[in-house]
């Protein structure tokens, strides 16, 4: 089976004017205040952040991962939806979801998890829709300085932190040709992709039944010599899909007991069967070397530097007498819970020689969290949250000495990080048929919508700085507790209904 495409795609600004939300809804109080006060490019254009904490797929383990398109978490706070109006699901201005509205589009959507944390990400991608549309009609969200300023932030500061690792250490990692045949043949790094059809703790049987059949399918397309990019394009983990499904570079071990069994299994070229994990159902895929070489040489180069990066981190924190405040999990899991009541407080988590770490440097790190990793960061174990706090402390060191050292984003860069964003305003642009000349009509986003659920064209992705920039510029709500009744909604609808295995 080929792969006909194996890329992956890619200083904070004034915080004052960042906060993501003006009206939103809750399921629990909040309080006003907190409770205490790279990767090279690929190509043209593609550099990775780190975006999100992931114990998902690699065995458990809580580590920030180079992850570009993922969505932002929306703060929940208490707020300002009358009685009259608890239909309501999300609203941006007076365009409103309501509860049946969205039971319709999950209808539309089957088959689709009908579990409440991929209902609220399927609601927030409303949200970014609507915020977009209407925005658009009065700010340059194509090719305004300040949006562009605050959406790359992450990919301007990573930028910075590549330049500083290639000159500490990139001289002492080289990889030839003859080491990326020998490791691959070897087996023991396997660049791996993989298919979901994802399934929650919320999950019926016969919902559960009917993504089996749909991966099932997939599988059978594959076998009878489809292609693995329109097998990717049904698969519902929106971190891997646009970057082909992968994975990543992998060692034994380090995905989950299931996948991992499976993977160490394959053959260049192969593709598996079904395999099941919590997450849903899974199909991997190796690809054979000459499809993916250059690739390959690049994870392994970037995962020797890792190694020998984490190596000389320990040694950092040692040499700058790094200290963690007392109270800083505690306070690392009330940033997760709301990190935009961070924003301009100046509790420290952390301190070394010549610096700090604040909870508001912390807060603009997990604003570009998605909200599954912000809930799972909320009940992680204090040793992982206190290995996050440690990678922060790291990076703000090393940023400090690249600034130092006096190293600069090229000119290049910047190009390429501005046309990254504004190839993102125009997928947007062109999904949601806006018209710069005129203003936005529901009746787009409706369209839209309904495309997403349904799996016609191609799906945007909202950058999480993006979608923060844009949600400060919107009156806006989510009322979760909303949703569980739409859920509730759509089974009644699909009672009776024969489900068929397939869009």
């Amino acid at each position: 089976m080929l792969c006909e495409e194996w890329e992956v795609e890619r200083d904070w600004p004034d915080v004052d004017n960042c906060l993501p939300g003006k009206c939103m809804m809750a399921h629990k109080d909040r309080p006003e205040s907190p409770a205490h006060d790279g990767q090279r490019a690929w190509g043209s254009a593609s550099i990775e952040l780190p975006r999100r904490f992931n114990r998902d797929l690699m065995s458990g383990k809580m580590r920030i991962v180079l992850k570009r398109y993922l969505i932002v978490g929306l703060i929940v706070l208490t707020g300002c939806v009358s009685e009259s109006q608890s239909d309501i699901v999300a609203q941006v201005e007076d365009w409103i979801l309501t509860e049946t509205r969205l039971a319709d589009l999950l209808v539309l959507a089957q088959p689709f998890p009908l579990d409440s944390a991929a209902v609220e990400d399927l609601v927030r991608h409303w949200v970014g829709a609507a915020a977009i549309a209407q925005v658009s009609s009065n700010e340059d969200l194509y090719d305004g300085e300040e949006v562009v300023r605050f959406s790359t932030w992450l990919e301007r500061e990573e930028s910075i932190l590549q330049q500083e690792r290639e000159q500490r250490l990139g001289e002492t990692v080289v990889v030839d040709s003859s080491m990326v045949e020998r490791f691959f043949r070897d087996g023991s790094y396997r660049l791996l992709a993989h298919v979901l059809r994802r399934v929650g703790a919320e999950t019926t049987q016969e919902e559960r039944a009917l993504q089996r059949r749909t991966a099932q399918r997939i599988l059978d397309e594959l076998i009878a010599g489809g292609s693995w990019r329109a097998a990717v394009s049904e698969s519902e983990d929106s971190d891997t899909r646009e970057a082909s499904g992968l994975l990543g570079l992998l060692g034994r071990g380090e995905l989950l007991p299931e996948l991992d069994r499976v993977a160490f299994q394959l053959q260049p070229g192969q593709v598996s069967g079904i395999t099941q994990t919590s997450r849903g159902f899974h199909i991997l895929h190796r690809p054979r070397l000459e499809e993916v070489s250059d690739l390959y040489a690049m994870h392994l180069r970037d995962r020797f530097l890792t190694e020998a990066e984490e190596r000389s981190d320990q040694g950092l924190l040692v040499q700058r007498s790094w200290l963690i405040s007392s109270d800083a999990i505690t306070s690392l899991r009330e940033i997760a819970d709301d990190p935009s009541a961070w924003l301009g407080t100046d509790l420290l988590l952390g301190s070394w020689q010549g610096g700090t770490l604040s909870a508001e440097m912390a807060a603009r790190y997990v604003l570009a969290l998605p909200p599954a990793a912000r809930r799972e960061m909320v009940a992680s174990p204090d040793e992982s949250l206190g290995a996050f706090v440690e990678q922060l402390a790291v990076r703000a060191i090393r940023l400090g000495d690249a600034r130092e050292r006096g190293l600069e984003l090229s000119e290049e860069v910047l190009v390429q990080l501005k046309e990254s964003h504004q190839a993102d305003v125009r997928q947007w642009y062109q999904g949601l048929a806006i018209d710069e000349m005129a203003a936005p009509e529901r009746s787009s986003l409706t369209q839209y919508m309904e495309g997403v659920v349904s799996r016609r064209g191609v799906t945007a992705n909202l950058r999480p700085l993006f979608e923060v920039w844009l949600l400060e510029r919107v009156d806006w709500v989510l009322v979760e507790s909303s949703i569980p009744k739409a859920l509730l909604k759509v089974r009644n609808l699909l009672e009776g209904v024969e489900p068929s295995g397939s869009q």
